[in-house]
């Protein structure tokens, strides 16, 4: 055994996560930014366009199932803009809607493979060359593979080895760069 971490996730951990999504989606720091302003901006339009559509058929009279139609999607779009531009908002759903609150999860890195291990699906073992990216903040390492699925290690819960040496270790195994997230 090369490296071993445990921890139990906290709610600053699946916002870490949420934020390393956004990141991975938009790497650039201008088009992040750029989402970051144009999300709400637009959203705000969408809903207001929405609104005065609502108003105008209310108050003129007229009433059609397209206008209609247009004005629902509208009023959606808007909606869905501005919770997709609340990343704090994002990070509080996906904390409620983690089903495993409270579950020890424990990462065992070996020379040729890595398993995860928790109390409900036991161990899960997976080989290095699955990682196909690894991204990493202040507090955190995350792992994904190809399969799409994300590996998050809080830095304070390893146990065994330590974050630098794992940094040169999962690069070098995984034949990956460790990208920083901005």
């Amino acid at each position: 055994m090369e490296f071993q971490v445990r921890m139990v996730y906290k709610p600053e951990d699946i916002a870490a996560l949420v934020k390393a999504l956004d990141y991975r989606r938009q790497p650039d720091k201008n088009l992040r930014r750029a989402t970051k302003i144009g999300y709400p901006v637009f959203g705000i339009l969408l809903i207001g366009t929405g609104l005065s559509v609502l108003a105008a058929m209310v108050t003129g009279g007229l009433f059609s199932i397209a206008t209609l139609l247009v004005t629902i999607a509208s009023l959606l779009g808007g909606v869905a803009l501005l919770r997709r531009a609340d990343t704090r908002g994002m990070a509080r759903r996906s904390w409620k809607k983690y089903p495993n609150k409270g579950l020890t999860l424990t990462y065992t890195f070996y020379k040729d493979h890595f398993e995860e291990t928790d109390e409900v699906s036991g161990e899960n073992r997976f080989q290095y060359v699955s990682i196909t990216s690894v991204n990493e903040d202040e507090n955190h390492f995350f792992l994904f593979t190809a399969t799409n699925a994300g590996h998050m290690l809080r830095k304070d819960a390893f146990i065994q080895g330590d974050p630098a040496a794992f940094r040169k270790f999962i690069r070098i195994q995984a034949a990956v760069t460790v990208d920083p997230i901005e």
